[in-house]
């Protein structure tokens, strides 16, 4: 078993520069945060080389936390729909945010997610994004 001790910490902070810089993206990048650089998975794979992701246990794990969430959500039934949604056909959401991640060039679609509720809270909460009546004119 390897340690990583002092003299490896040293030897980060000064291969850091070089270690974490892309020329892909221009820029720096910190750390492969989840795994997504190594992934089997790819937004950009054949869409005839489907990938089903999720399985029947979803509903079962997921539900357990369901209520309280549902509960902490500006809209708990609008929440509730979505959820029931995405436990029972996870693959097909995954497919619409693809695109979307894409564009945006990044591989975790919780954080993608994640991050689009954040934004949209705030900015619900803020007044600057409107609540759309959902009923048919």
């Amino acid at each position: 078993m390897s340690k990583f001790g002092r003299n490896e910490i040293k030897d980060f902070i000064r291969n850091f520069k070089e270690a974490s810089w892309s020329d892909e993206k221009g820029g720096y990048q910190l750390l492969n945060e989840c795994g997504c650089e190594d992934s089997a998975y790819g937004l950009y794979d054949d869409a005839s080389e489907e990938v089903v992701l999720g399985d029947p246990i979803l509903p079962e794990t997921f539900g357990t936390m369901q209520s309280q969430l549902a509960a902490a959500a500006p809209c708990p039934d609008s929440y509730n729909i979505v959820v029931d949604a995405i436990v029972t056909m996870p693959h097909e959401v995954v497919e619409m945010i693809k695109p979307a991640m894409r564009e945006l060039g990044v591989g975790c679609p919780a954080s993608f997610a994640k991050a689009v509720s954040d934004v949209l809270s705030v900015s619900q909460e803020s007044g600057i994004t409107p609540i759309f009546n959902s009923e048919e004119v």
